[in-house]
């Protein structure tokens, strides 16, 4: 029932005043998590609005066009869009599964350590062969341990939402596989499967997909990332990664929701000790019964909330979180059919050493290796005829030399220079698996950290959230409902963590949270 006709006391700082309650839920972001969340919340007659300070919903997974190329802004595919798959489950839930046409990915990608190289199918059944075919005698391991990922999947979808302390004694009993590994890296979990250094690089060549390399990453991210890939398989929409968002957006809009753009949220309201709503940069006041942050968590709590309403162990909690790294990304617009090596998807590493790739990311050892994506080879209507888009991303840091040589906050002429030479460096490197590629391109861009940061406000151009490591997964990482009641978060700082399928599945969670609270 919509709160229209009730006011709240608005305690957010001045003299007391009265904020109408337009609607029942206020959704601060349009990413993936905040428009799922929202269009479950509008189909089950909660009155919803979307704030979103950006020209365009989808956070990360946007689409942009320069002269007659359209580019994804980050994400590369989709996960679980096949009939079965969650995304499909989320659409169909939804009504608008119909409303998409994708692309399976397959082979997922193709990756390359030093001369040698992978083709990595996307079926499980394949992959399993390929591997035990390429390392016969750690077969029986390489059998086991997809076993295990898929009966550790099956776990953690059965966990509650929230975890009690009846829950929490339980978990062994009842979750024994989540229980082994939940505080262990994915290299601990490998151990307990298979031997060979080089097998175990390739299991794990897709880190840059969550973020850290097997030493770091925790296991139950890195095993949720490879049952997303070959269980339920990656996908890519024709028109591009933001032909998902307004599926989403339509499905919002279809239920009665609304969705409001170029509008930064500058406040979050708070009466009698709960969210009451938003206050945009324009200066108005949406009330509203609950608040949903899509929002950096950081940007959340300390600024658009403010420190003195929450409890100072949540507080030190947040301050000792760690982001994630971010990205460089060039994106290309090529007068020719590039192809590359026939993948859509290609890892170039210059060893099997993926830690020594990680070390060379942060400290920008740009010629040790990139992700190169070719979108033409799976839909060629982004790109003029027998022209194509190639883009090359790179994980970095933001503090990279001095946070880019920005200047006081600001990107100048030295910042500018840094992006153009740090862009020819990756091309390059690129072309050692696509020799064909600075001969005929027609179009660049180039994205930094701070790109990121500007257009998504996420801190420090995090490009996961939270680093996705044992100590910030799980119940340890922000958890959907905040220490002030009728605030929730959704997305990436929160539970499960990165990746198009996992915000999505925060989205659908948060909003069940909220629609059980009633």
């Amino acid at each position: 029932m919509c709160a229209s006709c009730h006011e709240v006391l608005s305690t957010s700082g001045g003299p007391v005043e009265r904020i109408k309650q337009k609607y029942d839920v206020v959704v601060i972001g349009s990413g993936i998590g905040g428009l799922t969340c929202a269009a479950y919340l509008a189909k089950n007659g909660l009155k919803t609005i979307v704030v979103e300070q950006h020209s365009v919903p989808g956070g990360y997974c946007t689409s942009f066009k320069r002269t007659q190329f359209t580019f994804d802004a980050a994400v590369h595919f989709l996960e679980g869009l096949g009939e079965g798959g969650h995304f499909h489950q989320i659409l169909r839930d939804l009504g608008v599964e119909e409303e998409i046409r994708c692309r399976r990915l397959d082979p997922l990608y193709r990756v390359f350590f030093g001369e040698e190289s992978f083709c990595v199918p996307a079926d499980v059944v394949e992959y399993v062969g390929m591997l035990t075919e390429r390392f016969p005698s750690e077969k029986r391991g390489i059998f086991d341990l997809f076993r295990i990922i898929r009966k550790l999947n099956d776990e953690i979808e059965r966990l509650p939402l929230a975890l009690g302390m009846r829950e929490k004694i339980s978990v062994p009993l009842r979750f024994p596989l989540v229980f082994r590994y939940y505080k262990k890296t994915f290299s601990e979990m490998l151990k307990d499967f298979v031997r060979d250094p080089r097998l175990k690089s390739v299991i794990s060549a897709g880190w840059p997909y969550v973020g850290l390399p097997p030493s770091r990453v925790s296991a139950l991210t890195m095993a949720q990332y490879l049952h997303s890939a070959h269980f339920e398989g990656h996908y890519y929409p024709e028109g591009g990664t933001q032909a998902l968002v307004e599926t989403l957006a339509r499905a919002l809009r279809r239920y009665g929701g609304e969705l409001q753009l170029k509008t930064r949220v500058s406040k979050i309201l708070t009466a009698n000790g709960r969210a009451a709503g938003v206050e945009v940069e324009q200066g108005d006041r949406i009330g509203a019964r609950y608040v949903v942050s899509n929002s950096d968590a950081r940007q959340t709590f300390l600024n658009l909330l403010g420190p003195d309403k929450l409890p100072s162990e949540f507080l030190r909690h947040l301050e000792g979180m760690v982001p994630s790294i971010s990205f460089f990304q060039v994106w290309l617009g090529c007068s020719a059919n590039v192809r590359g090596t026939g993948e859509y998807e290609m890892l170039s590493y210059s060893s099997y050493d993926l830690d020594h790739m990680y070390g060379s990311c942060l400290q920008g050892g740009f010629g040790e290796g990139c992700g190169i994506c070719i979108p033409t080879l799976m839909d060629p209507t982004l790109a003029p005829e027998n022209n194509s888009i190639v883009s090359i991303i790179y994980p970095v840091p933001y503090c990279y030399e001095q946070n880019w040589r920005t200047e006081e906050g600001k990107r100048g002429t030295l910042y500018k220079n840094l992006k153009h030479e740090i862009a020819q460096q990756l091309i390059k490197t690129a072309e050692r698996v696509v020799p064909e590629l600075s001969g005929c391109i027609s179009v660049m861009e180039a994205a930094t950290p701070a790109t990121l940061e500007r257009y998504t406000l996420n801190f420090q151009g995090a490009a996961y959230g939270w680093d996705p490591t044992p100590e910030q997964s799980g119940t340890s990482r922000l958890q959907p409902k905040t220490p002030l009641e009728n605030l929730y978060l959704t997305g990436h700082w929160t539970t499960p963590g990165g990746g198009t399928t996992t915000v999505a599945l925060s989205g659908k969670n948060t909003a069940r949270m909220i629609l059980n609270s009633r």
